[in-house]
């Protein structure tokens, strides 16, 4: 049978990926940040990996999981990135590379989990570690503002946020047993 309406397809396809991508996009950015420590570079591979989601939203399966496909494009877009430039060995090892991976997918799997762990370890955070959480992440912040606000320097704020990222990622781990 020949499809009567190739529009109401392409707008219910549409619909579909709008649907799901929004649930789920800023784990996904999360996801990325996970493995670059560069704003930029994540926000490059964001972009990649939406483009290639929407490329290749034919070849998701409707009722998987969306989130865990999503990461496994991510997981790619990063190493195709971080290989083209040579940064590595600036991040992190292909091995925890891997196992970040590995953790990512987990957490797909066992969302509402993973959630309710990173929710008790943010409790557990210094008051300033939360606020910098707070301003970049749920108020939208750019890192040069928040550095201007308290008076540091970019690359300071930078690496305290890697330092929070790595506090709650080892939290995690152990609250979910993964360790």
């Amino acid at each position: 049978m020949v499809d009567e309406n190739p529009k109401q397809n392409d707008q219910d396809r549409v619909q579909a990926f709008l649907r799901l991508y929004s649930e789920y996009q800023h784990r996904i950015y999360g996801f990325i940040m996970s493995f670059v420590r560069d704003w930029n570079e994540a926000d490059d591979i964001y972009q990649e990996t939406t483009s290639v989601l929407w490329n290749k939203f034919d070849e998701f399966v409707p009722g998987t999981d969306f989130l865990s496909w999503s990461l496994k494009v991510a997981h790619l877009q990063v190493l195709s990135h971080l290989r083209k430039k040579k940064t590595r060995r600036k991040h992190f090892s292909p091995a925890t590379l891997e196992n970040l991976n590995e953790v990512a997918m987990a957490a797909g799997e066992d969302s509402e989990m993973s959630i309710e762990a990173l929710r008790n370890c943010v409790k557990k955070l210094s008051e300033q570690s939360r606020q910098l959480l707070t301003l970049r992440y749920k108020e939208g912040s750019t890192v040069s503002r928040i550095a201007l606000r308290f008076q540091l320097s970019v690359n300071t704020l930078y690496k305290q946020y890697q330092k929070i990222h790595v506090q709650l990622f080892r939290c995690i781990r152990r609250q979910l047993g993964w360790d």
